[in-house]
Parts: structure tokens; sequence; C-alpha cells
């Protein structure tokens, strides 16, 4: 019985851990300005509609600066970014960055190392979208 109590004030006493697992980045909103366009595009978008995008990501970059803008924050998309691996960063919404303005502008750090090189995957999804939207994709390895 006593075993019994101290297991049930462990789980209580201590946090849960969380099921994402590790996939070696740290997101942040991004503290760039003006970045330099490398790999842009442009799409539109409809309520529940995903859209895959992906880009190549060659070797020695640093970090990622991921920027999604659809100029409303009246509507909102999501967007997810798995790395080459096939493994999910994130889904990341309006608020990602720090504010609510229909951007999304973060950036992506690897824990050590570089970038992983290869195609990343981008899925931008309509999750309130009251006509279909137009949007720009940005991506700047640095």
């Amino acid at each position: 019985m006593v075993f019994a109590l101290l297991l049930v004030v462990v789980f209580l006493v201590v946090p849960p851990v969380s099921a994402k697992e590790d996939v070696g980045y740290t997101i942040r909103p991004s503290t760039s300005d003006d970045p330099v366009t490398t790999l842009r595009l442009s799409d539109t978008i409809s309520q529940g509609e995903t859209n895959r995008h992906q880009f190549y990501v060659g070797s020695g970059v640093a970090y990622l600066e991921v920027y999604l803008d659809w100029g409303s924050a009246s509507d909102s998309l999501t967007l997810t970014i798995y790395a080459p691996s096939g493994s999910k960063t994130g889904t990341f919404r309006d608020n990602a960055d720090g504010e609510v303005d229909g951007k999304i502008h973060i950036d992506i750090d690897p824990d050590s190392g570089y970038i992983s090189q290869g195609t990343w995957t981008f899925d931008v999804y309509g999750e309130r979208v009251s006509s279909e939207r137009s949007y720009t994709l940005n991506l700047y390895p640095h």
C-alpha cells in the first residue's frame, strides 16, 4: 500500500515526458529584418486545403530561415516542416514568431553541426480561410 501511494505521489509530482521525438532542431522566431531571398514560391490556398512544397538544401548550411506570408491575420494558415529524413520538426501557426500578423517567420537551428542536406518538405494548410488566399513561402539557407 505504501509503495502504491509512493507511485501516485511520484506520478503527480514529476511532469510527464513529451511524446514528441527529438528531431535535433530548435525553432525560434527569426531575428532577420530583411533577408535575401534564396528560394521563393507563390501559391494560393483555400479552406481545408494542403499544399506541399519541397526545397533542396545543400551542405554547410548553419541554419534555415523560413518565411511564410499570407498578409492577413483574419485568415489562418499552418506550416508543417519535415527534415530530409522525414522527421517532423513541427507545425507552426501565425503566433510562432511572437506576432499575429499573417506571417510565420522562424529560424530552424540544428542542435549541433549543420542543417541536414537534402529535400525539406513544407506543408501549408488552410486552417481558416474565408476565400482563396495568396501566399509566398521563402527559404533562406544561412
